[in-house]
């Protein structure tokens, strides 16, 4: 699936996902709400909206990143990776779970040299080559799994469903668009997505991703296999 990055975010996924849960001393008087935080709206309310099925923080920080691959491909997507800090407020649990993306095992010293033995920067941030192994989809499945209420395949439905119906772009989408505006053109696939027949889309342009949506439904039918 064609994404674009920032160099900031060439080998990894920000997930930039905070899940919060605030219980007052008197949990008769005040119930306990949820607090989330992510780089989008959508994410965040996909957070809320697993929560309302049962599902726990770690459920909703699935949800959340999976929406922010959809909405947020300049630094969130299921080819990247990230960590995911847990605690687990029943018994004071904590772990660090590393689905860093790894280089692949026929990368090697001069691949991005060209026959001069100089760098070719286009190597390393454009194109198949400046790709890691991906490591998102195998964090999410791990944490459903073991840390999670409810199966993988309920908490990726929010993204399955903003990527197949679209959402709206809004003015940072298209500011870091027009930064990488010249390397999506080069993409057929890129610029059928995220262009507006091949012209910068003005904001408010509704950006659907099939493919991606096609993705995530292999992933939630057959997990990290799927993938």
């Amino acid at each position: 699936m064609p994404l674009f990055k920032t160099p900031a975010a060439r080998f990894s996924i920000a997930l930039c996902v905070c899940i919060l849960f605030a219980f007052s001393v008197h949990a008769a008087d005040r119930p306990g709400k949820a607090g989330i935080a992510s780089q989008h709206f959508l994410a965040t309310q996909a957070g809320h909206e697993i929560l309302e099925k049962g599902g726990n923080a770690f459920d909703a920080a699935i949800a959340t990143a999976a929406v922010l691959a959809v909405v947020e491909p300049t630094s969130s997507g299921l080819g990247g990776g990230g960590f995911w800090m847990l605690h687990r407020a029943e018994d004071g649990f904590q772990v660090m779970v590393d689905s860093r993306e790894t280089a692949p095992g026929a990368a090697h010293r001069d691949m991005y040299l060209d026959e001069n033995g100089d760098v070719n920067r286009d190597l390393a941030v454009n194109g198949p080559l400046a790709g890691g192994i991906p490591g998102t989809v195998a964090g999410m499945e791990h944490v459903a799994k073991h840390y999670g209420r409810l199966p993988l395949s309920v908490s990726l439905q929010p993204a399955i469903r903003i990527a197949r119906e679209g959402f709206a772009l809004d003015e940072k989408f298209i500011m870091l668009l027009k930064w990488r505006y010249d390397v999506i053109r080069r993409w057929p696939a890129a610029a059928e997505a995220f262009l507006d027949e091949g012209e910068m889309p003005s904001v408010g342009h509704v950006v659907r991703l099939p493919d991606l949506a096609w993705v995530l439904e292999q992933i939630a039918e057959n997990g990290a296999d799927g993938f």
